[in-house]
């Protein structure tokens, strides 16, 4: 979140600015909104290599058991599970990226 981050960078000294202006925040309400969003990150990192070398996720998972619950959608949603790790996985290949998650 962008008011931790200047919370941390003001407690170290450091213009919380220039710490904001190499950060691209997004929060995403779905599944298949997060998966959008991945895709618009992909292209970022393609576009401007070198540019963007960190990706953060916090919780891949919970809108994917959010969206897809039950025993009858398990299947379903292992499938888009696997698509998402597959990109980030693509994403992290990339020269001097990392993917967390």
């Amino acid at each position: 979140r962008p008011d931790r981050l200047r919370d941390i960078a003001d407690r170290f000294n450091v213009d919380h600015n220039a710490v904001l202006d190499n950060v691209l925040y997004a929060r995403a309400y779905t599944s298949e909104h997060q998966m959008e969003l991945l895709d618009y990150v992909a292209a970022k990192f393609h576009e401007e290599a070198g540019i963007f070398k960190l990706l953060i996720i916090d919780s891949v998972m919970a809108l994917f058991r959010v969206d897809f619950s039950g025993r009858g959608e398990l299947a379903e949603r292992q499938q888009k599970l696997a698509q998402m790790l597959s990109r980030l996985q693509k994403i992290s290949e990339g020269k001097g990226n990392i993917a967390k998650f």
